[in-house]
């Protein structure tokens, strides 16, 4: 450059200027005449490489918005399709089915096309044409491979005719399920590895927006479809596919509070025959007084158990469940039938009165033997509350008890009524802890435990980190159908320690007369009988240490209990709640050493709600934490 301005700009001192002038006349001429040129050239480069990328932004554009509305009918299409099956229109489901494949095909083609290989590579817009691109081929995988399976699924399958004349559901739809499934399974599984890399957190809204529903039904489906593959088997089994099942049913009892519910004195045999429901028994805690079994041991627990409860736990049915271990509790009811009638079941199912009003929230109301209707609103207070102070004598209320129980099972398994609403009532029920299972079955069981229904001490931190708290009655009353509770755990990653809360309200009222509701015991304790009399159960995870209890001592001193149970360490604290009192008990305990599994935070339900906070501070021990 500076080369430059010297040769042509600086005249050199032996030339003169009328050299000079001759010389340096010609070059700016022609200097003036090229610049003009050069400029034009340079706009004209610029002009058209705009009109090229602005084609080719266009072009782009286009071919979004036409993939992008091909992706929506074929949604809209789907949605239809419910629809069409309702209404049996087979030729419409099979238009509807062809529109669909064409308008996921032309979405493919668009999204493959060489000016979307270009995008991807743009920075900023690439993740987000990426993104597009991935949903579009997921969705024709599902398209492809899942959605006709689907289709034959349902196209057997008549959703309001599910239940069988007598109580029961066809199986099979579902035994036919049983060959699709392992495909649709894989289609989803292959989909969600498409969708995977997406990180929804680097796309512009629109984009996210745009197939966040698609995201969402691949992420959830996709493991409930691998879970299905893996247990559609057995629960056919379950239900009697390859031969009679025989169950027995436990309605625990809140109103007279025990750790994994209330006192089961009601309980009903059922069977299970190609998915056909069938009754054979009831009993209560009345039926083993009667046979002479009641009082006897017949399973012996490990002394470091037992010196947890009162020596009742092992003896009496009504109180097999004072422990939070449902296996033991479904161990002793198998024993104690086998010593009373010889019957042997294939499980044991517990549930509460809440998970029936669960249910006739769905099936609608049941009239009993009374002519009153048990509705969904009623339920609850009807069978804990109401029938003490209507049949004061115990042998009146086990007979309304039975009836309605028996009323209500046969409601729920002849009434129609819709499976998708009832199992999220009995998913409802199951975050709640009202839901127990145990089966005799490996594979069954196995599949209570893939849940979470099993509702086992762990022997171990692999899986879960288990803390608790619950409550067993000590007045011999039903008061707790008035107690209201919340629990709340918090901790300290430095200390390694977890502290669990929970909080006790007894909300009984004056019209509450019923000696039977009234605590039996109290007046030997020298309490009021509107007051609540609750052995408080801490159970810290193995391997964990109890190191501070609220309060330090319980309110009978005589009572105070320490044990193991299936390697979890415990202590008992008797606390008195009095009538409109707040009552706030907590544990805490050292966590050993090591990686820790995922928190749960098990406690007594009520019938009530039992809210449950878990602070934040609990996250830096554990990777995930859940209340239920």
């Amino acid at each position: 450059m500076t080369r430059g301005i010297v040769t042509r700009s600086e005249p050199e001192g032996a030339q003169t200027g009328a050299v000079l002038e001759a010389e340096a006349t010609p070059v700016p001429s022609r200097r003036r005449r090229a610049w003009p040129w050069i400029v034009v050239a340079l706009l004209t480069v610029l002009l058209v490489g705009g009109v090229v990328v602005g084609a080719f932004a266009l072009q782009f554009w286009s071919e979004a918005q036409r993939a992008r509305a091909a992706v929506e009918r074929a949604a809209a299409g789907i949605e239809a399709l419910r629809t069409d099956f309702a209404d049996s229109d087979t030729a419409q489901v099979r238009a509807e089915t062809d529109e669909i494949q064409a308008n996921v095909t032309l979405a493919v083609r668009t999204v493959d096309g060489p000016l979307w290989d270009i995008a991807t590579h743009v920075p900023f817009v690439g993740q987000n044409v990426d993104a597009v691109r991935r949903v579009t081929h997921a969705v024709d995988i599902l398209v492809e491979r899942a959605l006709p399976a689907g289709l034959q699924f349902m196209a057997t399958t008549d959703f309001d005719r599910l239940t069988v004349e007598g109580g029961g559901i066809d199986l099979e739809p579902f035994r036919q399920l049983q060959n699709s499934i392992p495909e649709i399974a894989a289609a989803f599984a292959d989909a969600q590895a498409i969708v995977a890399p997406i990180d929804t957190s680097t796309l512009l809204p629109e984009v996210s927006g745009s197939i966040s529903d698609i995201l969402s039904v691949i992420d959830l489906a996709t493991p409930a479809l691998g879970v299905a593959e893996k247990y559609l088997p057995t629960l056919l089994d379950m239900a009697g596919s390859a031969g009679t099942k025989t169950y027995l049913m436990m309605f625990q009892n809140n109103a007279e509070i025990r750790a994994t519910g209330g006192n089961p004195a009601a309980s009903m045999i059922v069977t299970v025959t190609d998915g056909k429901l069938g009754y054979v028994d009831q009993a209560s805690s009345r039926t083993f007084y009667d046979a002479g079994t009641q009082g006897d041991e017949y399973v012996t627990l490990p002394g470091e158990t037992t010196g947890l409860y009162l020596p009742t736990l092992t003896r009496h049915s009504q109180d097999f469940t004072f422990t939070p271990d449902f296996p033991t509790t479904a161990q002793l009811f198998q024993a104690l039938w086998v010593h009373t009638t010889g019957a042997t079941f294939d499980g044991v199912v517990s549930i509460d009165p809440v998970v029936l009003s669960y249910m006739l929230a769905v099936s609608g109301p049941v009239t009993l033997g009374t002519g009153e209707q048990l509705t969904a609103d009623n339920a609850v207070k009807v069978l804990l509350s109401d029938a003490y102070e209507r049949y004061p004598n115990g042998l009146d209320s086990d007979a309304f008890f039975a009836d309605a129980a028996r009323q209500v099972f046969d409601h729920l398994t002849t009434s129609s009524w819709d499976p998708l609403q009832m199992l999220a009532a009995l998913k409802r029920s199951a975050d709640e802890q009202r839901v127990y299972l145990a089966f005799t079955d490996p594979a069954a069981q196995a599949l209570a435990v893939e849940f979470g229904l099993d509702g086992a001490l762990p022997g171990d931190n692999t899986t879960q980190t288990q803390v608790g708290i619950y409550l067993n009655d000590s007045s011999v009353g039903k008061l707790e159908y008035h107690l209201a509770t919340s629990v709340a755990a918090t901790c300290d990653a430095a200390a390694r320690t977890i502290t669990t809360t929970m909080t006790m309200h007894n909300g009984i009222t004056d019209d509450i007369r019923s000696k039977f509701t009234l605590g039996y015991r109290n007046r030997n304790l020298g309490v009021p009988r509107t007051t609540m009399i609750l052995d408080v159960l801490f159970f810290a995870p193995p391997g964990a240490q109890i190191t501070q209890t609220v309060p330090a001592r319980g309110d009978v001193a005589r009572w105070e209990r320490s044990g193991v149970e299936k390697g979890n360490t415990a202590v008992s604290k008797t606390v008195f709640i009095g009538k409109g009192e707040t009552e706030t008990v907590s544990f805490t305990a050292v966590l050993p050493a090591g990686d820790l599994g995922p928190l749960r935070l098990r406690h007594t339900p009520t019938a009530g709600s039992t809210p449950v906070t878990i602070d934040a501070s609990c996250s830096a021990l554990f990777p995930a934490a859940s209340g239920g």
